[in-house]
């Protein structure tokens, strides 16, 4: 009796849904059968009659053919969560085919219409009665976990990339031979992992000024230049690479032997390259403070001209002074903005740029040649930095 009942059923379903077809077919091509019907659909599914609304989907399925498809997926499969038509909905996404969806979106697609608004409107706002009817379905627990997590997805709901492609990790070791395995891991965001102990890199290009102490206060006037480095990060530690350049008058004489003379106001030029290794004691989302020590090497030596012949020669040959540098700073990081230089540098986190102050000593031996270089520097410099990590 039940089986007469169910076919006497499917029968009277599949004769309406012909004669539907029939009612929108006399005299129109196939794209404007299409058109009338997924009209027709759009008032049934606004007047919440259920019926009807199943009819003109079955409508729009004879409908299609191989050049035109009546309803997108995510139009059909948000229908079927309207009408409960679960069992519908399961066969679909057991059978998806990644190349059967590349040969839709090459079908002729229905018209530009205000379905699938509808649709995301009315079923977002009634997510959290859509959620109950799931768990009140007679479905088991792998069905109504699956149907949850497609209704988040088919509605965009707002997710932390990372926890919802941990959710759908979830779900697979859960149900591992689950028919929806394939579709979940489809849609299973791919998250690159940092590594254990990441390693960053980092660029600084800053202006500075130094102030000289002992004899060299008299010696030379303040110095005003570039300081920049090249930096590798690991954990909280940066082992840089530095070269200041700076450029200062001359406050007196400074003399060489009898005769040879390098005259006050002359300009001279201030090198001092430098490997140091710095820590981060603060780093905070928006702040990034980091003392640091390091060793190089000082020049100080006359401008350069060219001869007669176009040689580049010291103006003053003879007045090049060296010698070795011990160093001390401390850098100040104000983050302006993230770097996400994920989609280049694989398995990388979000860097920063900033702005950057820099200050620090330099302890020197230029006067060993000279008493009157003898003295140190206190410098200040502030610029642009990034970090990559």
């Amino acid at each position: 009796m039940k089986y007469f009942l169910f076919t006497l059923l499917f029968n009277i379903t599949s004769f309406f849904a012909a004669a539907q077809t029939d009612s929108v077919s006399t005299g129109l091509s196939a794209g404007e059968k299409i058109v009338a019907a997924r009209k027709e659909l759009i008032t049934s599914f606004l007047a919440e009659d259920y019926v009807s609304t199943g009819l003109w989907m079955d409508s729009l399925r004879n409908l299609e053919n191989i050049e035109y498809i009546g309803l997108v997926w995510d139009e059909r499969w948000l229908l079927y969560y309207w009408t409960e038509s679960y069992g519908n909905l399961f066969e679909e996404v057991a059978n998806f085919s990644e190349m059967e969806r590349t040969i839709d979106d090459l079908r002729n697609q229905p018209p530009q219409d205000s379905m699938f608004e509808w649709l995301d409107f009315v079923l977002h706002e009634r997510r959290f009665d859509m959620f109950q009817s799931i768990q009140k379905a007679f479905l088991n627990e792998e069905e109504k976990a699956f149907t949850t997590l497609l209704l988040e997805y088919l509605l965009r709901l707002e997710h932390d990339e990372a926890e919802w492609a941990a959710r759908l990790e979830t779900f697979l070791k859960r149900y591992p031979d689950s028919r929806f395995g394939n579709y979940i891991s489809y849609i299973k965001p791919k998250i690159k992992k940092r590594p254990e102990n990441p390693v960053g890199f980092g660029l600084d290009f800053l202006l500075t000024q130094g102030n000289w102490r002992d004899q060299l206060e008299r010696t030379l006037r303040p110095a005003f230049g570039v300081d920049f480095g090249i930096m590798l990060w690991q954990k909280r530690w940066s082992y840089m690479f530095r070269m200041a350049i700076t450029g200062q008058k001359l406050g007196r004489d400074i003399e060489r032997a009898p005769g040879d003379v390098w005259p006050k106001g002359e300009s001279s030029v201030y090198l001092t390259p430098s490997l140091d290794l710095g820590f981060a004691i603060i780093n905070k989302p928006n702040f990034r403070f980091s003392p640091s020590v390091g060793v190089g090497f000082a020049t100080l030596k006359p401008t350069t001209i060219e001869d007669d012949d176009g040689n580049t020669i010291s103006e003053y040959p003879g007045f090049t002074f060296r010698s070795g540098v011990f160093n001390t700073s401390l850098s100040f990081d104000v983050k302006l903005h993230e770097i996400d230089e994920s989609e280049v540098f694989e398995n990388s986190a979000k860097g920063y740029g900033a702005i950057r102050a820099r200050m620090g000593y330099r302890w020197m031996n230029l006067g060993k040649k000279n008493p009157i270089l003898v003295g140190d520097t206190f410098f200040f410099a502030i610029g642009y930095a990034f970090f990559i990590r």
